[in-house]
């Protein structure tokens, strides 16, 4: 299986990005209305970047990622903090390397798009084995950190140059 990570530059592509997460907003686990996951889905395509996943041979999008420069605490200012808003793979290409090998493409954009990110934050309530495994896998990460919140999210917070080696060592693997 091929696939593609394609950044979200233009408007035919935030436009796919929106449709596909929007279709698949009730498997997103997102423990919030509508509104607010549409507010999680867009504000990369404003404060950040997103990714398709697009599978070539049928040429059909299999998963999305989006993140943002910043939080909404710090009304966005503090862009040395990279937060992941959304991170969707289909049911079929979960459990493989494909979620690190998006990661990977993720990180290289956040890198390339502002150098001075020092950390990763993102909030989950990992449910699928195969989600726990990659959590706890980047829990053990030299400063990392997490914290529960009263929602049933957790706050997972990983040092980015740490993250960077960890998404290396997958590239060499691979």
């Amino acid at each position: 299986m091929d696939v593609l990570f394609r950044n979200c530059f233009y408007e035919m592509d935030h436009k796919a990005y929106m449709n596909y997460l929007i279709e698949r907003h009730d498997d997103l686990g997102l423990p919030y209305s509508f509104a607010m996951k549409l507010s999680f889905i867009s504000s990369p395509l404003i404060y950040g970047k997103a990714i398709l996943a697009v599978e070539q041979e049928n040429n059909e999008f299999v998963g999305a990622i989006g993140y943002v420069f910043g939080t909404g605490e710090d009304e966005y200012r503090d862009r040395q903090v990279a937060q992941l808003e959304i991170a969707y793979l289909e049911k079929p290409y979960r459990g493989g390397a494909l979620f690190a090998r998006l990661l990977g493409a993720t990180v290289d954009s956040i890198r390339q798009a502002e150098p001075n990110v020092s950390r990763l934050q993102f909030w989950a309530a990992p449910r699928e084995a195969s989600f726990k495994r990659l959590i706890a896998r980047l829990m053990t990460l030299p400063g990392s950190a997490s914290v529960t919140a009263e929602n049933g999210l957790t706050l997972f917070q990983v040092d980015f140059r740490e993250l960077e080696a960890y998404c290396d060592r997958w590239r060499h693997a691979a």
